[in-house]
């Protein structure tokens, strides 16, 4: 599965003018938790996210105590939150270290993405470099909400696929909470590592059971030769 079958599309966006009373109204109007901010071009310069608009909360109009004043000196300059905290609009609050991802991404890459530098959303973009879309960790979590029988048809149409699962294969599927079992045989022992990879690829598979065997040994190569 792809970015593109999961991402919210279309986006809430801000140009970097956009005043902080608005960006809170927008996220709370629509329940979102992150607004990319858009140049006049349509370039993604940055996003505002939730903890960017909460730092005025937590560091807004706070006189700073001395050792606080003296930890900042002693690290090389101010916290990056009390200084987003004195900012009024989407480009003093944004966050410009943007961590993207492109539409025909598979959605685990994304996964292992979010994990991999801590953030909880990605702006989608296409080949263009355009914003198409944002995915957030609750767009995974939704791709991943499967019952069983989904599970099941899922795995079989991929395992019944030519291009994506080895020819040959008499495999029998079963579905139970997440885990697939599969039984039956498969033409070759490399067939068997191929097939498991197959059903991983599909969302909400929560483990894989391979019971499968082999029909023949594994050809040597003189038996591939022309």
């Amino acid at each position: 599965m792809r970015v593109r079958d999961v991402m919210t599309t279309p986006v809430v966006t801000v140009e970097p003018s956009t005043p902080f009373p608005t960006l809170v109204g927008l996220m709370v109007e629509h329940d979102i938790s992150g607004l990319p901010v858009l140049d006049e071009t349509g370039a993604v310069l940055g996003i505002v996210t939730e903890a960017d608009l909460v730092s005025k909360e937590a560091h807004g109009g706070r006189q700073r105590s001395v050792v606080e004043f003296l930890g900042d000196l002693v690290a090389g300059g101010e916290s990056r939150w009390v200084n987003r905290a004195r900012g009024r609009d989407a480009e003093t609050l944004m966050t410009r270290q943007l961590v993207t991802i492109r539409e025909r991404e598979d959605i685990r890459a994304a996964a292992r993405q979010m994990l991999d530098r801590g953030v909880k959303r990605l702006p989608v973009l296409d080949d263009d470099q355009v914003l198409v879309g944002i995915l957030t960790r609750t767009d995974l979590l939704r791709s991943l909400h499967r019952d069983d029988g989904e599970i099941d048809a899922a795995v079989r149409a991929a395992l019944d696929d030519p291009l994506t699962s080895p020819t040959g294969t008499d495999l029998r599927v079963e579905a139970r909470d997440g885990v697939v079992t599969l039984s039956g045989t498969v033409e070759f022992p490399h067939d068997l590592p191929t097939v498991e990879a197959v059903v991983w690829s599909i969302p909400g598979v929560v483990a894989v059971d391979n019971h499968a065997t082999s029909r023949y040994e594994e050809p040597r190569s003189s038996d591939l030769a022309p």
